[in-house]
């Protein structure tokens, strides 16, 4: 009995030991695919989280592009601001330079132009050559050429102011002065002859005794006729100098219009040193001194120093065109006209050239007018 339910139980076991292996061939095969399937389920969320890191990456990188572009586009404004910026403050620059130019050249003009006039009103040409001097300092660092031709042009004229002779207004004038205040004092020619042989003081006291023997008297009587004989001779002879002009005698009442027309003449001479009339200055003093001269004693010492003063006076050089300082001027408009861009015009040239005679161009007709009234006066 025991043996049989042992034979039933081994057949019904063995139909399950061979199901058994199929379900455990089943088993991994299913698995595989599960894990497959887990694995495309894991690598397509993998893709799309990729996919979509890749599309963020993308996001951003564009935002980081187009903030870049717009930097970029923020930067070329900055510069081309900057770059305006700049450009303007070069053409600042040039014009505060050229400005600066012009101011100096306006400041060596009126230097010059002051020198010029301290000279014309003292005859002082210290002031002049010091504003020169100055001007050729200032303009020694200026690379231009028309500053250098300016430059240039104000040493050559340098060279001629310091060659001519100066003049001390003031001092002239003392001169001047001086001469016409020993006019009263002048002796003339007539206050020195001494008087005629003949004339001989009929004084009773004075004449000499009587010879007492004849022949005394007879040598007396001969000699007296022998000095007649001679006076009468004298008297025929006239001895004179031609390379001298005759001595001028004048009646004792026309010696006062002889003192105030030297008066006169020297007040006329100082007033055209005054005005810088050099043709009415040359003239007054040379016709005073031929007047002294002609009717003065020439041997008194006073006389002397007075025709030597007024000699002295003569040889100065009073004629403002003397010191024209054309070059420079000229120079001056060429270099402002460089400076400013503007067109050298010629009648700013002739203006400026002309400047410095026009007062005495005024003096020399003040000058002729006051001749002209003299000579219809006489």
């Amino acid at each position: 009995m025991s043996d049989a339910p042992i034979s039933d139980q081994q057949p019904q076991e063995a139909p399950n030991a061979k199901k058994r292996p199929a379900q455990r061939r089943r088993l991994p095969t299913s698995r595989w695919v599960w894990v497959v399937g887990l694995l495309l389920i894991i690598g397509f969320g993998a893709q799309q989280l990729v996919t979509v890191r890749f599309w963020e990456t993308l996001d951003n990188e564009a935002g980081q592009i187009a903030t870049v572009d717009g930097r970029l586009t923020t930067l070329e404004a900055a510069m081309a601001d900057q770059t305006r910026l700049r450009d303007d403050v070069q053409q600042m620059q040039q014009a505060l330079q050229q400005e600066r130019a012009l101011l100096g050249l306006d400041r060596i003009e009126q230097q010059i132009d002051a020198g010029w006039q301290i000279w014309q009103g003292t005859g002082n040409t210290k002031t002049l050559v010091v504003a020169l001097q100055n001007a050729q300092r200032s303009l020694a660092n200026e690379p231009g050429a028309p500053a250098q031709a300016l430059r240039l042009s104000i040493g050559r004229d340098l060279v001629v102011l310091k060659s001519q002779q100066v003049l001390d207004l003031r001092l002239a004038v003392e001169n001047i002065d001086i001469v016409i205040a020993s006019i009263d004092k002048l002796p003339l020619v007539q206050d020195r002859r001494v008087p005629a042989d003949n004339a001989i003081d009929a004084n009773p006291a004075d004449e000499p005794p009587l010879p007492a023997t004849l022949l005394e008297r007879g040598r007396l009587f001969a000699t007296a006729i022998a000095q007649e004989i001679w006076q009468a001779i004298r008297g025929m002879i006239r001895v004179q100098r031609l390379d001298h002009a005759e001595a001028g005698l004048i009646a004792p009442e026309q010696k006062v219009f002889l003192q105030q027309g030297l008066r006169l003449l020297l007040l006329d001479a100082r007033h055209a040193l005054i005005m810088r009339n050099a043709a009415v200055y040359q003239q007054t003093l040379g016709q005073a001194r031929a007047w002294m001269m002609k009717y003065a004693d020439t041997a008194d010492a006073l006389v002397k120093d007075d025709l030597a003063t007024l000699q002295k006076l003569m040889a100065l050089n009073v004629d403002p065109a003397a010191i024209s300082l054309e070059e420079s001027r000229k120079a001056l408009v060429a270099a402002r006209s460089a400076l400013s861009g503007e067109p050298v015009a010629a009648d700013d040239v002739a203006q400026e050239a002309a400047s410095p005679s026009t007062e005495s161009a005024k003096a020399e007709d003040a000058g002729k007018a006051q001749d002209s009234a003299k000579g219809s006066a006489q």
